[in-house]
């Protein structure tokens, strides 16, 4: 009972580190506007900041994934988290745009530990039949992240100042901290041998067809969540004009599916084998942001289909995400934080390039090319692990 208790307070902790990285993301985006009239620059200066962010939490996990497969986890994750907190107080300090530039770089090469170490954590600590559970309470936690993000910080703006935001992130890393610096003992397998920092190392995963058809899966999903969370305000000014003040109520589905989905989809893997449940998503995902183009191109796009839609591509991608994680964990024994590194790149690339991808799309042609984009992207990545998918603890 000991052995589960702690390894509940594990979880716990990890998951609340991986927690911090999407919740910083999107914590101070309703604040934007006070940030440029502090600073005195422009919204492309100010936007910087957030895709910056986004570009350091993808690239660090390809230094961090080697370490904390040479070093250890808990050698790996406290030192992130402190580097996290440092940044958080040097934005909140900030008096000039390069220091809080600055602090944004620190926050995020930081807490791009949290979000490795966690998937990490649960591969060395759960046995194969025991990391769905694992992997979706993870999942549930992380994705709290940008749905409290922006309440949170839309509160603290209006009532308080940006100020303010930085301060309860410096709080929260320094619980989370604390917390793992007492709960988290090394789950790193004793008498592993570790791995030379070398190229050679993200070779071998990368010569992995099944591990790199699924980071082209999860790179495809997270680029369709951040097109729908960019451009679905952009669909519904023309479907509903003059109504600014309700877009926010049609991200409610798209969330609350989400979240449902991550839970259903560890009960899912009772029943059927991850590598069905991912191929089913995947291809799930692929047909309904086809009909959500085909619904926009004969514009018989209505506000229930609308809502419809947004939660079935909710419910797969809640569905899809912790088994995605938990095959990556299965297939590399040995090299989980390098695994996981890539994975995590691969995401975090698709989550910074959708967005620039629609705009140029929206700016060349209309928001309809977007999501005709996305369905062809989504269909290519279900074809891709279709034919190269395999779990090795399935194959025993």
């Amino acid at each position: 009972m000991s052995h589960s208790l702690n390894r509940s307070a594990t979880l716990a902790g990890v998951a609340a580190g991986a927690f911090l990285g999407p919740f910083t993301q999107t914590v101070y985006t309703p604040a934007l506007v006070q940030l440029e009239q502090f600073f005195h620059v422009n919204t492309l200066l100010i936007n910087l900041t957030i895709s910056l962010f986004t570009a350091i939490l993808a690239l660090s996990n390809f230094v961090i994934g080697p370490i904390a497969d040479r070093w250890g986890r808990r050698a790996t994750l406290l030192p992130g988290l402190a580097i996290f907190i440092v940044g958080s107080l040097l934005c909140l300090a900030a008096e000039s745009y390069g220091l809080f530039l600055a602090g944004r770089v620190l926050q995020g090469a930081g807490i791009s530990a949290a979000v490795l170490i966690a998937p990490t954590v649960i591969g060395d600590i759960f046995a194969p039949d025991e990391r769905a559970r694992a992997m979706s309470t993870y999942q549930t936690i992380s994705f709290l992240g940008p749905v409290l993000g922006p309440v949170l910080g839309g509160a603290i703006a209006y009532f308080l100042a940006w100020q303010w935001i930085f301060a309860l992130l410096a709080t929260a890393g320094t619980v989370v901290l604390l917390y793992n610096w007492r709960r988290l003992q090394e789950t790193l397998p004793p008498g592993t041998v570790p791995p030379p920092m070398s190229l050679r190392v993200f070779g071998e995963v990368l010569r992995d067809r099944s591990a790199c058809s699924v980071m082209l899966v999860g790179f495809s999903q997270f680029y369709g969540y951040y097109v729908f969370l960019v451009f679905l305000p952009v669909l519904l000014h023309t479907m509903l004009p003059r109504q600014d003040k309700v877009f926010g109520l049609f991200f409610v589905p798209l969330t609350l599916g989400l979240l449902l989905g991550v839970r259903l989809g560890a009960r899912w893997q009772k029943h059927w084998r991850r590598t069905r449940i991912l191929n089913a998503a995947s291809y799930g995902m692929a047909g309904t942001v086809a009909l959500f183009w085909m619904a926009l191109h004969w514009q018989q796009m209505n506000m229930v289909l609308l809502v419809l839609l947004l939660s079935c591509y909710g419910l797969l991608l809640g569905c899809s995400t912790p088994v995605q994680s938990t095959i990556m964990v299965n297939l590399f024994q040995h090299q989980k934080g390098t695994a996981i590194g890539l994975y995590n790149f691969a995401r975090f690339s698709g989550a910074a390039i959708g967005p620039l991808i629609g705009g140029a799309l929206v700016m060349r042609y209309s928001v309809n090319a977007v999501f005709l984009l996305l369905a062809v992207l989504l269909t290519a990545a279900a074809c891709v692990i279709g034919r190269h998918l395999s779990d090795p603890y399935e194959a025993r």
